[in-house]
């Protein structure tokens, strides 16, 4: 019996400017389980199309589809699907990740081992490879909470988060969870088929809408936590380019958020005041200030105006126009610098 065939559909979560180490890493593991590839590029600056187009050509098992547009990532993922062809498996992937070896291989086969419909690894977070790298999800518990009237509130919790890897790898075990993030995630093919990638949803909570799709259909949900990869965090890794400001300013924009958050109001039925809604928009803010905020000096006139704008009574208009006003101010021509430390296997990668 042959291998099951798989399809990874990368997709540009939020910077451009790790497209390069991600996909290599990518690449560079597929002598380990081989795969066909579908990259979505959404208005990627021209040095990164021509990156991909080069890849692309030299690699038969890439194809690279492109828009002119900036592409919200439920949208990118429902354009390549339609490409894909015969494959038993999906993996959805973002482009900001460092694989691990061997870590598609093991995806597949805690799908066929345990007949599960989603498989996620273990995501990472901090420099791929470090002592003292983190934990940035194991899966997510997921619970809803009654009121009143029909409608209910939620509350997720991100399964050891920041907790340091060597503090708790030995009591890491495949498990079913509620949930997981769209960092990477592989799905049965069949299953995809009867879902739908709500585009509405985007990073907040595209997740969670696949994982509650799944469940009605009876599907399990996997951690793995023998696969392992890094997402490249904004918070830890402060690579920002000139060309990323305005996708990473339109992946997490007020009006988008807004509408994330009356589409689960209304797709959940949710209360209004659901009290998880404030938190979740406050982690927004924040790391959309990020490029801002690592181009200011703490206790700075445009700092103060970042945290101003993290107070919950700020209209929305304000923030906007205040968070441009800093950026425009402040953020070098530059760019900020890249502080991640590449470990990519240097092997050659392979071509069929």
């Amino acid at each position: 019996m042959g291998l099951s065939k798989v399809t990874l559909i990368v997709t540009q979560r939020e910077r451009f400017s790790l497209t390069k180490p991600s996909l290599d890493s990518i690449i560079t593991d597929y002598s380990s389980y081989p795969f066909e590839l579908i990259y979505v590029d959404g208005n990627g600056p021209s040095s990164v199309h021509e990156y991909l187009q080069q890849q692309a050509d030299k690699h038969e098992f890439m194809s690279l589809i492109h828009r002119g547009r900036y592409l919200r990532s439920n949208v990118a993922r429902n354009i390549a699907l339609p490409f894909v062809k015969d494959a038993d498996y999906i993996v959805f992937i973002d482009n900001d990740v460092i694989v691990e070896p061997g870590w598609l291989k093991r995806l597949v086969e805690c799908a066929e081992q345990e007949q599960a419909g989603i498989v996620a690894p273990l995501i990472l977070q901090g420099q791929p490879g470090s002592p003292d790298i983190e934990v940035h999800v194991a899966g997510i518990k997921t619970k809803f909470h009654q009121r009143k009237h029909g409608k209910k509130w939620f509350e997720q919790k991100q399964l050891l988060y920041a907790t340091k890897l060597r503090d708790v790898e030995q009591d890491l075990h495949r498990t079913p969870v509620d949930s997981i993030e769209f960092h990477c995630i592989l799905a049965r093919h069949s299953m995809i088929k009867s879902i739908v990638l709500d585009e509405v949803f985007d990073s907040l909570a595209s997740h969670t809408d696949l994982c509650m799709q799944a469940t009605d259909l009876g599907e399990t949900i996997f951690l793995e936590p023998k696969s392992r990869i890094t997402f490249l965090n904004p918070r830890q890794i402060t690579r920002f380019d000139q060309d990323d400001v305005p996708f990473y300013v339109f992946k997490w924009n007020e009006q988008s958020v807004r509408d994330v958050f009356n589409r689960q109001v209304k797709k959940w039925n949710l209360a209004k005041d659901d009290p998880s809604m404030w938190s979740i928009w406050r982690w927004v803010i924040e790391n959309r200030q990020l490029p801002a905020k690592w181009s200011t000096q703490e206790g700075s006139f445009e700092r103060k105006l970042l945290e101003f704008c993290q107070r919950r009574w700020c209209p929305s208009w304000l923030r906007t126009l205040l968070e441009s006003y800093v950026i425009k101010r402040a953020f070098p021509e530059s760019g900020i610098a890249d502080n991640l430390v590449e470990n990519v296997s240097s092997k050659p990668s392979v071509t069929v």
